[in-house]
């Protein structure tokens, strides 16, 4: 950041979620950038409800669609773009598949448990589902039925003579998955916040999210140069001028 400050022509600093830290909003604020913003930011998750639950979206193409708005954050005036895309929302459904397989095991695991336990009284029967129940999260209890069970005092099969010692319950549930819920996880898990303190006259908001999409690109090449297969670590070159050369180099033999 420091070398983007004090280069001639600074344009933008183009960079992830890692960026946006209270710690680095000073320094941002004296910088163009774009950034996409920390999903873990409850601000973050507001607004992507507010988007989501509103109907000012705006199309980028045919596949993507966002939503704009201007906020004041860690201190600087900033524009931030909720972006949604066909892409995404295929990888959200892919993942979204897989969760819900794991939960489904775990909770039948459960509720063997659950099936299995004859308790003293049917309150406790339905307080052990309760508990288990404030667990899920995109499963809800469809029905629940308590079966009482009779217990004799002695061994072997009971007679009308018997006295009666003692009554057990035992609770038995299905459970079903809450559409609404997974539907509202797919499509937050579709979205990203792109933040930017450039205004809208010098950077309009379909070329923030070009600017974002093409950091990936960049990154992959990163990742390429970057690989154990390219032989970089094995190069012993401390001066900076050396450093550029060699990446000068090894770039120009990739093009080639």
């Amino acid at each position: 950041m420091a070398a983007l400050a004090s280069a001639p022509t600074p344009r933008s600093l183009v960079a992830d979620a890692q960026l946006d830290t209270e710690d680095t909003a000073p320094t941002l604020a004296t910088l163009g950038f774009i950034t996409r913003m920390p999903g873990t930011l409850t601000l973050v998750s507001q607004v992507m409800t507010q988007a989501l639950q509103g109907d000012r979206w705006h199309r980028l193409d045919e596949t993507t669609r966002y939503d704009g708005l201007e906020l004041c954050h860690y201190g600087m005036a900033q524009r931030w773009l909720v972006v949604s895309s066909q892409a995404a929302m295929e990888r959200a459904e892919a993942r979204s598949t897989t969760a819900q397989q794991r939960a489904w095991d775990a909770i039948d695991q459960h509720l063997v448990h659950v099936h299995a336990k004859r308790l003293a009284t049917p309150e406790a029967a339905h307080a052990a589902l309760q508990a288990l129940a404030q667990v899920w999260r995109s499963q809800q209890l469809a029905t629940s039925q308590v079966i009482e069970h009779k217990r004799s005092p002695g061994k072997g099969r009971p007679t009308p003579t018997r006295p009666l010692k003692a009554m057990e319950w035992q609770m038995h549930a299905h459970v079903r998955p809450a559409q609404e819920v997974i539907e509202a996880h797919k499509q937050r898990r579709a979205c990203l916040v792109l933040g930017t303190n450039i205004p809208a006259c010098h950077v309009s908001d379909a070329e923030v999210i070009r600017a974002s999409k093409a950091q990936s690109g960049v990154e992959g090449g990163l990742r390429f140069l970057t690989a154990p297969l390219f032989f970089v670590s094995s190069l012993c070159v401390k001066k900076p001028r050396r450093i550029q050369g060699v990446w000068m180099v090894m770039t120009l033999a990739v093009l080639v």
